[in-house]
């Protein structure tokens, strides 16, 4: 019976105190906000690596490396938002543009002229560490 007494009265006045947040309890709750889950790095992951295939600079050599190419840039061009891991929704749960993503992309592949340039090909040593700082960045 003491031991339940004494249970109620270490409880009791917490009832009636205030609720008091500490500064180190309030920044801490920011910065888990901007942390990101396992299913986001999970995302990041993903777009890394096809930005990685994306990127390569010398066509691929085997019928697997040129399927994989073509299912990833398949992948990276699709609008569809019915499956967890496409990339639209993927960029939309790493609050990304999914248009810059693709546009750099293309530049790089030398799809698309550049902007600042004026060329066709990206492949050149002056545009190269540039954008793909650029793209990792975004990612």
């Amino acid at each position: 019976m003491t031991r339940l007494a004494s249970e109620i009265g270490d409880r009791l006045p917490a009832f009636f105190e205030p609720h008091t947040v500490l500064p180190v309890q309030f920044f801490t709750r920011l910065q888990r906000g901007s942390t990101w889950t396992g299913e986001q790095r999970l995302m990041a992951a993903i777009l890394e690596d096809a930005v990685s295939v994306c990127c390569k600079t010398d066509e691929p050599k085997s019928s697997k490396s040129r399927s994989v190419l073509r299912d990833t840039l398949h992948w990276v061009r699709s609008n569809d938002r019915s499956w967890t891991f496409s990339f639209l929704r993927i960029c939309d749960m790493l609050d990304l543009d999914p248009s810059a993503i693709r546009r750099e992309l293309r530049i790089r592949r030398g799809e698309e002229a550049s902007e600042r340039s004026g060329c066709a090909s990206v492949r050149s040593i002056d545009r190269g560490d540039e954008s793909e700082q650029r793209l990792r960045a975004a990612v």
